[in-house]
């Protein structure tokens, strides 16, 4: 008798222990199921150093965009780069380089938002150095190569420095027009 006690103890409890387990595994699986967050919206993708390149009407190459990172935001119909450049191609004969920090696309307009540190500068001219403009943001409208912001900016050529607020500049023709509170510093 005393090996069928020892016998239904033991059987009682496995079963109790299989039966905790059971439960204890079961409010774990709801829990774990409960915290898991879902994600609103459709998911996107994300590129590590992306180039676009983006070709004209003939499918001639018109401008590349670099960046150390690039993020789609389906929900937000747009595009968030890290790190950019943008460069017209030398057929286009835009002498123009844009870096900025960060950049975002509309997936349904045709302009760049630019932020952060943007930097446009153009190549070196005949006896004069590059013409640098700095601001804070930009937006570019690539097929029509204007650059436009209401943003401060500072615009240098050679040793001349111009400050003002707003600015308009078309790259394909080397027009720049500074919109308001226009200062200068002229070198002797």
């Amino acid at each position: 008798m005393y090996a069928n006690l020892k016998n239904v103890l033991g059987a009682t409890l496995l079963v109790s222990t299989a039966l905790l387990s059971w439960l204890w595994s079961r409010e774990g699986a709801q829990d774990q199921t409960a915290e898991t967050p879902t994600r609103p919206g459709p998911l996107g993708y994300y590129l590590s150093d992306a180039e676009i390149l983006e070709m004209d009407e003939n499918g001639r190459p018109l401008y590349q965009i670099w960046a150390s990172r690039a993020e789609e935001r389906p929900g937000e119909r747009r595009l968030v780069l890290s790190d950019v450049t943008v460069q017209y191609q030398p057929e286009n004969d835009i002498s123009w380089i844009l870096k900025a920090t960060r950049g975002e696309v509309s997936t349904n307009e045709s302009y760049l938002d630019l932020s952060g540190e943007v930097e446009l500068a153009s190549s070196p001219q005949e006896g004069l150095g590059p013409t640098i403009i700095r601001t804070v943001q930009l937006r570019l409208r690539p097929e029509s190569f204007v650059a436009e912001t209401g943003a401060p900016v500072s615009v240098f050529i050679g040793e001349t420095r111009l400050d003002a607020v707003g600015m308009r500049a078309d790259l394909k023709t080397d027009q720049l027009a500074l919109e308001s509170n226009v200062h200068g510093e002229f070198p002797p």
